[in-house]
């Protein structure tokens, strides 16, 4: 399929302001959640939904080597945000889950999240809101080839 002309250049202009909203967005949620950085917010995020998870899944999440998550988990230990502890069927695994402050900053996330699609959503129909949804679904596929 071929590009009109005069598309192009209004795609990457607005892809532009999305990818700044989308990362202005990113780092007021991360403020307000506690000073958290990305990596430190999604891991929250990551476990926010579960009971407890195991590092090795969470590695797997955030694409990251143990080690790497290691020092991430320990600082997030270190200020009430994780609790770490040793699997009771296996002593070798190692499982985290949120502490006070993690789930306070989980709760802040989620409502901030909310808030948002609320904005982005709102002023649209159903229709709309499906079609967005399909689409942006669809951009990200393509991008990602």
């Amino acid at each position: 399929m071929e590009v009109a002309v005069g598309n192009e250049e209004k795609f990457l202009s607005v892809m532009f302001s999305l990818n700044n909203a989308i990362k202005s967005e990113s780092e007021y949620c991360c403020k307000i959640c506690g000073d958290l950085n990305e990596k430190e917010l999604f891991i929250i995020s990551f476990i926010g939904g579960k009971q407890s998870v195991k590092m090795s899944d969470i590695a797997d999440f955030i694409q990251a080597p143990l080690s790497t998550l290691t020092t991430i988990v320990d600082k997030l230990v270190t200020n009430k945000f994780l609790l770490r502890y040793n699997s009771n069927d296996d002593r070798r695994v190692v499982k985290v889950e949120l502490d006070r402050k993690g789930k306070s900053s989980y709760k802040e996330f989620q409502n901030r999240r909310e808030i948002v699609a609320k904005k982005v959503l709102g002023h649209l129909t159903e229709v709309e809101q499906v079609t967005l949804i399909a689409n942006l679904t669809q951009l990200t596929s393509s991008i990602q080839l």
